[in-house]
């Protein structure tokens, strides 16, 4: 695979710093055209622009002049802005819809942690061009047109959910589209039933197949024929324990993936170890404009640079992602893939900006708690979950970690397992924690995402 994976064949370097230089060349050029257009947005866009002291688009002369720019919007502010139209104009699209209502055509949202629904609104031509860049993603997995695919998302209105399953029939793909909601035993049935080549799942619900197989179809889940999973939706598949678990339970290939809002797709290579996610849409958006998370300053796109992740669509018409702080906080490689010599950008979530711990002065994300923890498989189930006393970021040390042994893992090594898992983290973490290994199954599975965190209710 070349350049050419991301539909930027022109630039054909592959020096990393030229790469980046030159995808700043084509940004810039159609940044031009995607700052006029969000401007024409009164009611929005323009009010951010003033305040960051911009009068006119003109006044932004250089890729470098639009990364000096502040975060237009975030969660956040995205969910206020659409509680505001719903009161000024009767819908809940966002005072930031820079596309007349009667050309929105397809819906996507997030549920978050408030439940209210972020949405995502899509034209015609975003949900084409959507589905171009979802296509490139199922390519680079393996995915083939007229492959059966399994999809054990939840269904609704989730990126994940149809706005997936609709990309893949455009692709040419037979999503089996039943979702998480039908539970395990009913999503084993059909995945026998009907024999996919690819599974689409987030990492829980793909070790509860694994566990539950045998009693429920009566057989391991490498007897039923998946040769391509992919996960998104929980950190987890990148992990080296996960893959190799995947590898061995069902004989198949796994990937980690992340996209559908805003023109956003990414997706690591199968390789034994974990490189992060190649980036397939530079051609489309900006994800990765990284800025540092304290001072909100642009950092340099270099190899190995880590910041919190601004998005911006550079095609987009209905409501788009412009200086969006996402809340991930990436680590980003340009260069050559070492696993599988695609040469591009990649980018691993470090963590999020909003679930930082402070634990005596030492900042730690719960992903690389987890990261660390799942090493001690398999011994351990990797369930796992961080108790606190009230909400993070402080942590009054110690940090409780409740962590599931395996089945096979008897009692009477819990001790010793707890001590070692201790000191690994205060190896690779500079903290230690109290870890309480309790027996396995005792910890809620789902299908959706885990929540690391379990915050204490006052009693």
């Amino acid at each position: 695979m070349n350049a050419s994976l991301h539909h930027l064949a022109h630039i054909t370097t592959r020096d990393p710093a030229e790469y980046q230089a030159a995808l700043g060349v084509h940004r810039w050029a159609k940044l031009q055209q995607q700052i006029r257009y969000v401007w024409g947005n009164e009611d929005y866009f323009r009010l951010r622009f003033k305040a960051a002291g911009i009068d006119s688009p003109d006044d932004i002369r250089s890729l470098d002049d639009f990364r000096r720019l502040p975060a237009f919007m975030d969660k956040a502010s995205h969910r206020q802005s659409q509680e505001d139209s719903l009161a000024r104009y009767n819908h809940p699209f966002g005072l930031h819809l820079t596309a007349p209502l009667d050309k929105v055509v397809h819906l996507a949202g997030t549920s978050g942690t408030t439940g209210q629904p972020t949405f995502y609104a899509f034209t015609q031509r975003d949900l084409d061009i959507s589905h171009q860049t979802l296509g490139r993603l199922f390519a680079f997995a393996g995915i083939r047109p007229g492959d059966t695919t399994f999809h054990a998302f939840g269904l609704s209105l989730w990126l994940a959910g149809i706005t997936y399953v609709q990309a893949l029939e455009a692709y040419g793909a037979r999503p089996v589209a039943l979702g998480a909601e039908a539970g395990v035993p009913k999503i084993l049935r059909y995945i026998e039933f009907t024999r996919p080549r690819a599974l689409f799942a987030t990492p829980s619900m793909v070790n509860q197949l694994i566990e539950r197989a045998p009693q429920e179809i009566g057989k391991p889940v490498g007897a039923l024929g998946i040769k391509l999973v992919l996960c998104a939706g929980e950190p987890g598949a990148g992990l080296p324990a996960f893959r190799q678990r995947v590898r061995e339970h069902f004989g198949a290939e796994v990937h980690d993936f992340m996209g559908g809002a805003w023109h956003n797709a990414l997706i690591s290579c199968a390789s034994h170890d974990y490189h992060g996610m190649h980036y397939l849409t530079d051609d489309s958006c900006f994800r990765y404009d990284l800025v540092d998370p304290t001072t909100k300053e642009p950092l340099l796109l270099t190899d190995g640079a880590v910041g919190e992740a601004l998005h911006t669509a550079l095609d987009y018409q209905a409501a788009p992602a412009f200086r969006y702080a996402t809340g991930d906080i990436v680590k980003i490689h340009v260069g050559e893939c070492p696993g599988c010599g695609t040469f591009g950008t990649r980018m691993e979530i470090v963590g999020r900006a909003d679930d930082i711990l402070m634990i005596k002065g030492v900042k730690v994300y719960p992903a690389a708690i987890q990261s660390v923890v799942l090493q001690f498989q398999p011994e351990i189930s990797g369930e796992l979950r961080i108790r606190l006393d009230g909400p993070p970021p402080r942590v009054e040390p110690p940090l409780r970690l409740a962590i599931e042994a395996a089945p096979d893992t008897g009692e009477a090594a819990w001790p010793e397992l707890a001590r070692r898992i201790e000191q690994r983290i205060r190896e690779l973490l500079t903290f230690r924690p109290e870890v309480t290994i309790l027996p396995y199954g005792s910890l809620p599975r789902t299908g959706a995402k885990t929540k690391l965190i379990e915050i204490a209710q006052p009693a």
